[in-house]
Formats: structure tokens, C-alpha cells, sequence
């Protein structure tokens, strides 16, 4: 059984044994990607019971998609496009079957006042536009409403800020970033029953292929971040941390936090093995298509450590673990030397 003991005593969670020294100061922002149905919106609403911690309750994207800032800044995008884009699909867009956008959560009078400013900025100085029309758009849920008397840190929780990297570091270099990956079997199953045959991944084989491609994807964008500014958490491993302080301690170290009674009892009620759907892919395929899932995901599993992939030890160490002897191993974090 996973040690029960306290974060001192227990074997350390982190790869290489090491402690997460605590950050100097809290984290003012912090970005949280994966490859979609990895756990990002679960890990995000666990921070977000932090008073101190405000959340995006949506994939705002502006600042991720190819056509946001990366395109901006890169000259691809113009100005007027993005501006269309930001009062369009980001606003207000379709999506599958609902609307989706930053009306659900913005009042249209702070979302107007954004925008003009940033039409008014972005000739003279095209980053700090960028970066000041993030935080007017967003920055209030980190210090109105519930959290006014505490909040002073926002967590934003698009699928692609890690992939998104190399724009996101120059815009926001106090950000901290935290990569949320799961057993890619299960990812890709959940993402080809989330879009139905409608877009790729249609089935899933391609998953397991599209899985890869995002996992390589989010590793290259993470070159871009010093290495202190990243932490890569197991969904699976973390859930297997019985006692919530022992589990939860290195992430809030990492962040500048003290671990609190809200988020010790979130991740105890809501963040469970049962409630994390482990090994959910296997049902409702035969066997021969099981063991042809598996073939694939150990091959891609074997491409990502060879490429020298962050997450690869906790995804290896999640796929060798067939009982409860191994004992949880839910980070990797490069402490600067």
C-alpha cells in the first residue's frame, strides 16, 4: 500500500528523491496545460480552493491559439484579425454542441474596456499591450468576489500554455508553469468519447497517435521555461497519495504556498482513484484491441524517453506499476543549481 505516514517520514514523490525547495514568493500567475482530458480542469479547481488563488473558469485561449498571441507576436496574425478573433470566437464561439467564451465569466463593459485599450496600445508597444490586456480581461477573479479579503495569484488553465511556452515566458516572466499528464490510454480515450467521430482522434488508435503528438508538442514548448518555473504532475500517481499533505506539499512549495484544510479536503473527497477513471479505456473493446492499444502507447512511451521527454519517467513508472508495491512517484521538477 502507498505510505501512510507523514510528508517527512514517507519516500520522497519527486523523481530523484529530491525536496521541492518552497519558492521565494508566491506565484502570481500560473499557467496549467496537458494534452486535453489529462486533468488539467481537476488540478485547476484544487488550487483555485486556495484563498488565495483565483480561477479562469474557462479556456480563455487568446493568449495559446496559433491565431492569439503567438501569432500576433510573430507577425502572422495582424492586429485587426486578432482584434476580430478576441470580439468573435473568443468572446463568444461555438463549439461542438454549446457556446463557449469569455462571456460566461466577463462583464461586457470590462471586456470592451480591454479591448480599447488594447487598440489604442498595440502600435506603440505590441508585448505590453499583450500583457496589459490579459490581466485587465482576467485579473479580477484573482482578487474580487471571494477571493477579495486573500487573492493576489491567478491560475489560468488552457491546454496549450505549456505547448505556448516560448510566447507565454517573454509576456509573463513571473509565471510559473505546471504540465498535468496522464496515462495516455486513457487521455485518448477520453478525447475520442469527447468528440464523437466529429474530429480527430476518431478512434482509438488515433488517439494514442494524436496523444504523442500533443505530449511532443507541449515537451518542446517547455524548453522555453527556466527550469525552476516548471513542475510536472501525474494525475494517476497523485491520486495514489493517500494522506492529502503528503501528496499536495511539493506542489504548494512549489508554488509559494502553504498547503490549506480546503485543498487538503478537495483533493480528499474529489481526487480519488475511482474519481480519476484509471484503466476506464479498456471497457468496451475485445481484448485483441486492448492488447493493440497497448502495443502502441508502450512504442510511443518508448519515443518520448528516447526524444529525452520531462514526463516520461512518471508515465513509465505508471505503466510498470501493476499493484501497489511501487510506491507513488507523482513529480519531476529541475531545481536550479
Amino acid at each position: 500500500m502507498p505510505h501512510l505516514g507523514t510528508p517527512e517520514e514517507g519516500p520522497s514523490p519527486v523523481f530523484g528523491g529530491g525536496e521541492i525547495e518552497r519558492a521565494p514568493e508566491l506565484a502570481k500567475l500560473v499557467f496549467i496545460g496537458g494534452t486535453g482530458r489529462s486533468g488539467t480542469h481537476v488540478l485547476s479547481q484544487l488550487l483555485s480552493r486556495h484563498d488565495r488563488f483565483g480561477l479562469v473558469p474557462v479556456e480563455v485561449r487568446f493568449h495559446t491559439d496559433p491565431d492569439g498571441f503567438p501569432g500576433l507576436l510573430a507577425g502572422e496574425v495582424t492586429p485587426q484579425q486578432f482584434i476580430k478573433r478576441l470580439r468573435g470566437y473568443w468572446w463568444k464561439g461555438f463549439q461542438t454542441n454549446r457556446f463557449r467564451g469569455m462571456f460566461r465569466f466577463v462583464d461586457r463593459d470590462r471586456f470592451d474596456a480591454a479591448v480599447e485599450r488594447f487598440e489604442r496600445e498595440h502600435e506603440g508597444d505590441l508585448e505590453t499591450a499583450c500583457r496589459n490586456l490579459f490581466y485587465d480581461l482576467l485579473w479580477f477573479r484573482a482578487v474580487e468576489g471571494e477571493k477579495a479579503a486573500e487573492g493576489e495569484a491567478l491560475i489560468e488553465q488552457s491546454c496549450d500554455s505549456v505547448a505556448q511556452a516560448a510566447t507565454l515566458v517573454g509576456l509573463f516572466p513571473e509565471a510559473r508553469f505546471i504540465h498535468v499528464v496522464r496515462d495516455g490510454r486513457d487521455a485518448s480515450a477520453s478525447r475520442v468519447s469527447q468528440t464523437r467521430g466529429l474530429v480527430r482522434p476518431r478512434t482509438r488508435l488515433q488517439g494514442i497517435e494524436w496523444w504523442e503528438e500533443r505530449v511532443s508538442a507541449i515537451e518542446a514548448g517547455a524548453r522555453a521555461i527556466p527550469p525552476e518555473r516548471l513542475l510536472t504532475v501525474s494525475l494517476d500517481e497523485l491520486v495514489r497519495l493517500q494522506r492529502a499533505r503528503a501528496a499536495l506539499r511539493p506542489m504548494f512549495r512549489f508554488l509559494g504556498a502553504p498547503v490549506t484544510k480546503r485543498t487538503r479536503r478537495y483533493f480528499s473527497k474529489r481526487m480519488t482513484t475511482d474519481a480519476s477513471n484509471a484503466e476506464r479505456w479498456r471497457e468496451g473493446i475485445s481484448v485483441q484491441k486492448a492488447q493493440r492499444i497497448d502495443a502502441m502507447y508502450a512504442e510511443s512511451l518508448d519515443r518520448l524517453e528516447a526524444a529525452g521527454a520531462r514526463c516520461a519517467p512518471l508515465l513509465r513508472h505508471s505503466l510498470d506499476r501493476r499493484s501497489d508495491e511501487l510506491e507513488p512517484l507523482v513529480y519531476v521538477y529541475d531545481r536550479e543549481t
